[in-house]
C-alpha cells in the first residue's frame, strides 16, 4: 500500500512568535492544528501508512497525534537535513511510489487523483503546482504539452521570473529519485538541490495542476487568510461545534463549542468561531472572520474583528482588536487597541489604554506599560 511522507520538521521562523513555543504544524488554525488538516487529506486517499519527519519541538506532534487510528512512525532529524534530506531518511521504511507533504500546508487535493496522472504519466516525480501572484516565494515550473516540466528555478529574483506556476510543496516520488543526489552534502532541499537536477537530466518530472484550494500559511497575513478560509467553508473539515441559530445579533455561520456563555446583548456577524469554555460579558461585538480559542474570557463592551485569539486570554473591558493574532495566556488590560496585522506572543501583557500598531510584533512574557503606543517589534 502506498505511504505518505509528511515534513515536519522545520522551525517556522516567518511567522514567529507563534513559533516559538510550539512547532508549525502544531498552529491551530480554527482551533485545530495545522498538521491535522493534512492528515485529513491522507485520510481521504487509500493511505493508511504516514511517516513524518520531525526536528524542532518533536515531542508536541507526538504526543498530539499519538490517539490517531493511523500507522504512524517518526523519524527525527538530529541536525537540519533539508526537505529532500529528511524525506530521504524515510527511505528505510518505503519500496514503491509515496506521496510527501508539507506539515505546514493547507490545501485541497485528491490524493487519488495525483497518483493516477503520476502513473499515466510514469514519472520520476510528480510535483502539484499552483498559480500564485508573487512567484519569488516558491519554486517556479514551465511544463511542455505532455505536463513534463522543461524547467525550474527556486525562489527567483523579480528579474528571473518566468512562471506563475508555483511548487505548492506536495510530491508524488519514485525512490530512485534520490540516486540523483550528493549523499555527502549537508543540507539537501527538494526545490533547490534536486529538482533542477531531475529536470536536467530528463529524468521524467511532471506537473501536476492543482485546481482547488492552497495556503502555505508561511506569514502572519497567509495565517490569518488560512483562519478566514476554514471560516468561509473554503477548504474541509469545517470547524468544530455546533452552529447557532440566527436571529437578533446573530448574523451568518457562528460554530460554537461547549461550555460557552455569550450575553444576549453580544452582537455576532459570522462567519465566527468561539471555542469550549468561551465567557463573553456585555455589550461585545464580534465580527465576521473572528476565532476565539478554547477559554477565551472577554469583558463587557469589546470589540474584535477578524482577529485570531489563543487559548486562555484575558481582553478586558472597552478593548478594541481588529485583524490580529493574541498569542496563549496573553492579558490585554482594559482600553487596549490592537491594530491590523499586529502579532502579540504568548504571555503578553498590554497595559491600560495602550495601542499596539498595524504590523508589530511582540514576542512571548514581554509587558507593555500602560499608556504606551508600540509601532516596533519588540523581542
Amino acid at each position: 500500500m502506498i505511504k505518505a511522507v509528511i515534513m515536519a520538521g522545520g522551525k517556522g521562523t516567518r511567522i514567529r512568535p507563534l513559533t516559538t513555543i510550539r512547532p508549525k504544524p502544531m498552529v491551530p488554525v480554527v482551533n485545530r492544528p495545522l498538521i491535522d488538516y493534512v492528515i485529513e487529506t491522507i485520510k481521504n486517499s487509500e493511505c493508511r501508512e504516514i511517516i513524518i519527519t520531525l526536528n524542532y519541538f518533536q515531542t508536541h506532534i507526538k504526543a498530539h497525534l499519538k490517539h490517531n487510528d493511523l500507522n504512524i512512525k517518526y523519524l527525527v532529524e538530529n541536525r537540519p537535513m533539508g526537505t529532500a534530506g529528511g524525506v530521504m531518511k524515510a527511505l528505510k521504511y518505503i519500496d514503491d511510489t509515496f506521496f510527501v507533504l508539507s506539515g505546514d500546508v493547507l490545501i485541497d487535493l485528491d490524493l487519488n487523483k495525483l497518483l493516477k496522472f503520476h502513473r499515466e504519466k510514469k514519472a520520476i516525480a510528480t510535483i502539484v503546482l499552483t498559480e500564485v501572484d508573487d512567484p519569488t516565494h516558491y519554486g517556479i515550473a514551465v511544463l511542455d504539452e505532455n505536463d513534463q516540466i522543461v524547467k525550474f528555478l527556486e525562489k527567483p529574483s523579480p528579474q528571473e521570473v518566468f512562471s506563475k506556476m508555483a511548487n505548492a510543496g506536495t510530491y508524488v516520488l519514485e525512490p530512485e529519485v534520490f540516486d540523483y543526489i550528493e549523499t555527502e552534502k549537508g543540507e539537501i532541499d527538494f526545490s533547490k538541490d534536486l529538482f533542477p537536477v531531475l529536470v536536467e537530466k530528463k529524468a521524467g518530472v511532471f506537473g501536476y495542476i492543482l485546481d482547488g484550494y492552497w495556503n502555505d500559511v508561511g506569514r502572519p497575513e497567509t495565517y490569518l487568510k488560512a483562519n478566514y478560509d476554514v471560516l468561509g467553508e473554503k477548504i474541509k473539515p469545517e470547524p468544530i461545534g455546533h452552529k447557532m441559530k440566527e436571529g437578533v445579533g446573530r448574523l451568518g455561520n457562528i460554530w460554537v463549542g461547549d461550555d460557552v456563555h455569550i450575553h444576549e446583548s453580544v452582537r455576532i456577524v459570522g462567519p465566527v468561531f468561539i471555542g469550549n469554555h468561551c465567557f463573553i460579558e456585555k455589550d461585545c461585538r464580534l465580527g465576521k472572520n473572528t476565532v476565539l480559542n478554547e477559554h477565551v474570557y472577554v469583558e463587557k463592551n469589546c470589540t474584535i474583528k477578524g482577529s485570531v485569539i489563543f487559548p486562555n486570554t484575558l481582553i478586558k473591558a472597552n478593548s478594541h482588536l481588529k485583524d490580529c493574532i493574541i498569542d496563549e495566556k496573553s492579558i490585554l488590560e482594559r482600553c487596549s487597541v490592537i491594530e491590523r496585522g499586529a502579532i502579540l506572543g504568548s504571555s503578553v501583557l498590554i497595559g491600560h489604554h495602550s495601542t499596539i500598531r498595524s504590523d508589530t510584533s511582540i514576542y512571548n512574557e514581554v509587558e507593555i506599560y500602560a499608556d504606551s503606543t508600540v509601532d516596533s517589534d519588540i523581542h
